[in-house]
């Protein structure tokens, strides 16, 4: 039952959301490829990335993979020059090291599997190499329709430009990267839309998405400022998709309740064991258990909703393992679930110690399902804070705190307001980080009130420390400096290149 469960609530919450978020498949190089693909409005042609892949897959036989290089190599043998004239091609440089090292460049986040491109997302600047996986659920679909709304963003416009196909830009402006992959590629095809693919409802903006969609214009307005190395320019950009996801699905409990969104603390710390590290990472922890009783709230709306469609319209509680099963059929095209002894041995539990069962049992049947591989709504949040390099540590400690990553960092700030603008007061810009991202770093007043409204009081000193050392992690990305007279500024000074 558990299966059917996690299918049935999955495709609820993405018919509300616009996503799914029960799998543990998520990285943000699925993002990067859907966002890309709902961009450019194609694929790449498959037919050399397919040899290529073949060619290069560890599950192959030896004589399979120099089969596939072949096929390639007579499909276009031009454009491998003199890699493509060695007489014995299983010990030449083309099988033994160029190949491998173009799948090692395609596969950097982990996300290229065995011979079918189809359901690979590469790791590629270029729509050259856009492929139909569906891994990402919708997700980069989801933040392409978020930037696309209302007035397109410029961000849209930049990641156009910066992967734009070698047909469609001068090869002088290619980067190094697409130019080593372009041999690969045979053009594009036009995207094909699955007309039976759910449908969010339109619906206005939510307050977290305007707040989303106000970070993509603050980093576009770096990005314009600093034209760095396009590769880094793209990254940042990727980042930003993968974070709002992230923000977004982690809000979600929050916005349904019309409640106000939970505080982060970011351990600028540096240490194990500390009272900064010991809050923070029980305010990500209370993130998760938001997540877990928002998946219950759902599941026991869906309960609710069988009410109305049963002959003696009693509340579904009277009978709630004939619910649970109507629930699932009805959503399951008429597939009736083999075994509900979950759903028993679960109101069992409940009758013995006395709880209430329209409240405890989608609690315990939100349980079954494994958090720990991702393969529900707090895991989804868990491994992407991981992947975007937002949590940490990045081992499989379940207890995870809010340490970003250099890179993950000067995203945050520079999605926090114009950096090409005027610098701001540290004190103001910890007032926009909250208000943007809901983190805190102890170096306002307010900072402590809200962690003990929180449940996690945390001594005022040791906010004010964690404060500084936030400071100077700012100061050495070069998005922060001390003044003669003691104020601290953040913006972009004039000794960052950008990169």
């Amino acid at each position: 039952m558990e299966a059917q469960l996690r299918e049935v609530l999955g495709g609820e919450l993405q018919r509300r959301h616009g996503y799914g978020v029960m799998e543990g498949k998520i990285k943000p190089v699925h993002i990067a490829n859907a966002l890309l693909r709902e961009e450019h409005q194609c694929v790449g042609k498959m037919s050399d990335l397919r040899h290529l892949m073949t060619a290069t897959a560890s599950r192959e036989t030896a004589d399979d993979r120099l089969e596939a290089a072949k096929r390639m190599l007579e499909r276009n043998r031009e454009r491998w020059g003199r890699l493509g004239e060695d007489a014995n091609l299983r010990r030449s440089a083309l099988m033994t090291r160029v190949l491998p090292l173009l799948r090692t460049i395609l596969a950097t986040d982990g996300a290229a599997f065995g011979k079918s491109p189809e359901f690979s997302s590469f790791s590629s600047p270029t729509a050259l190499t856009v492929t139909r996986d569906p891994s990402d659920e919708q997700a980069g679909t989801f933040v392409h329709r978020l930037w696309s709304r209302g007035p397109r963003l410029r961000v849209l416009d930049i990641l156009r430009t910066l992967t734009l196909t070698s047909v469609e830009k001068p090869l002088s402006e290619v980067d190094d990267l697409t130019a080593v992959l372009i041999p690969l590629t045979d053009g594009t095809t036009p995207l094909r839309h699955d007309r039976g693919a759910p449908e969010p409802a339109p619906a206005p903006l939510t307050d977290v998405e305007k707040c989303l969609r106000d970070a993509a214009r603050d980093l576009a307005a770096y990005e314009d400022k600093v034209l760095p190395n396009p590769m880094a320019t793209l990254q940042r950009i990727v980042l930003l998709a993968s974070l709002s996801v992230f923000f977004h699905a982690a809000t979600r409990a929050h916005e349904v309740a019309n409640t106000p969104r939970r505080v982060l603390l970011l351990d600028a710390s540096n240490a194990k064991s500390s009272t900064i590290a010991e809050a923070s990472e029980a305010t990500v922890t209370t993130l998760f258990a938001d997540a877990r009783a928002y998946m219950a709230h759902t599941l026991r709306e869906m309960l609710a909703a069988t009410d109305g469609t049963r002959r003696s319209r009693k509340r579904w509680t009277a009978d709630p393992e004939r619910a649970v099963g109507e629930m699932l059929n009805s959503r399951l095209d008429g597939k009736r679930p083999t075994n509900l002894k979950e759903v028993v041995d679960a109101l069992e539990e409940i009758e013995a110690g006395e709880a209430d069962v329209e409240e405890e049992l989608p609690v315990r049947l939100v349980s079954l399902m494994d958090s720990g591989s991702g393969r529900s709504l707090e895991g989804f949040i868990r491994l992407l804070g991981l992947r975007c390099g937002l949590l940490y540590p990045q081992q499989k400690n379940p207890h995870k705190r809010v340490v970003p990553m250099d890179r993950t960092l000067e995203v945050l700030v520079a999605s926090t307001f114009d950096l090409s603008g005027p610098p701001l007061e540290f004190r103001d810009f910890l007032d926009a980080f909250y208000h943007r991202w809901g983190i805190v770093v102890g170096g306002r007043l307010e900072d402590a009130r809200l962690l003990v409204d929180a449940g996690t009081p945390t001594p005022s000193a040791d906010l004010t420390d964690n404060a500084g050392r936030f400071l100077t992690r700012l100061q050495n990305l070069g998005l922060a400096r001390k003044m003669a007279d003691s104020v601290a500024v953040v913006g972009l000074m004039e000794n960052t290149d950008g990169t």
